[in-house]
């Protein structure tokens, strides 16, 4: 049986809840990427998804000066490593989320996204062609 931590990306990109909102997008920007977790103390406490910060900036009360401790999502849905991939995509379809923080005794170890699936999907549907 396929588990979280054989999908999952294991190093993560990550940021303090002092980050400024123009500073996690100039780091989204460079790393190609679309979510930051937001960590303190090696624990993973919110999550900010490129998209939300966007339609938050259109507040007049939001900066890029802001933190995204402001902003960020609080109550983070995570995952275990040892997980089936099964229990990943239903904990993703019944939140309607696309990423989930992987979490062993409250540490951060990775991150499973609706990307990582489909890219499995993909490696095993072109390898049933190819039989």
């Amino acid at each position: 049986m396929m588990r979280v931590k054989d999908l999952m990306t294991p190093d993560v990109i990550t940021i303090a809840p002092a980050t400024t909102i123009q500073e996690a997008e100039t780091i989204m920007k460079e790393k190609n990427i679309r979510r930051l977790i937001v960590v303190e103390q090696e624990k993973a406490v919110g999550i900010i998804v490129h998209r939300e910060m966007i339609i938050s900036l259109q507040s007049p009360t939001i900066l890029k000066e802001t933190p995204v401790e402001w902003i960020m999502t609080k109550n983070l849905i995570t995952i275990q490593p040892d997980a089936p991939i099964t229990e990943a995509i239903q904990t993703l379809r019944k939140h309607k989320i696309n990423s989930l923080p992987v979490v062993e005794d409250d540490n951060l170890v990775g991150i499973i996204t609706v990307v990582d699936l489909l890219h499995e999907l993909t490696r095993r549907l072109e390898a049933e062609t190819t039989v």
